[in-house]
């Protein structure tokens, strides 16, 4: 019996060395795995350190660059409103200058005509010929009938 008792207490023995070897390698993997995972944690949260600084970059980078485009934006407004104020005062002064030319051609006219009808006072009473009517038409006046001086 006694013999008995010490086999089974042999064998729990060795069960229970068993079980503490299986327990100890466990142990060290799940040590192992712990240490890994530390690892690849540390390097998770270096790489999420430096994401950060590249997307705070990136943002202050944006944000620059939205203020820059806002500030051109701003400037090319003001270019176009002064421009249109130009084309604006350019565009009455055109209107003015082609009313006083309508004007000045309207007095050229009446001179023309002046001249024309003091012309014929000077040499006396005449029928009109054809030419004369065409160069009143047309504005220009008589070929002079003098040696060129």
């Amino acid at each position: 019996m006694l013999a008995t008792e010490v086999d089974s207490l042999a064998k729990s023995l060795v069960q229970a060395r068993a079980e503490l070897a299986r327990e100890t390698q466990r142990r060290e993997r799940a040590d192992t795995k712990s240490d890994e995972l530390r690892q690849e944690l540390g390097h998770a949260r270096r790489r999420a350190q430096t994401a950060e600084r590249e997307l705070g970059r990136l943002s202050a980078g944006i944000k620059g660059t939205e203020h820059a485009t806002q500030a051109y934006q701003h400037e090319l407004t003001t270019r176009l409103e002064h421009a249109q104020q130009v084309n604006e005062q350019l565009r009455q002064e055109v209107q003015r200058k082609e009313r006083q030319r309508r004007a000045l051609e309207g007095n050229l006219k009446e001179v023309m005509e002046n001249l024309r009808n003091a012309a014929q006072e000077a040499q006396g009473p005449r029928v009109p010929t054809r030419t004369a009517v065409l160069e009143e038409e047309t504005l220009v006046p008589p070929p002079r009938n003098d040696s060129g001086w």
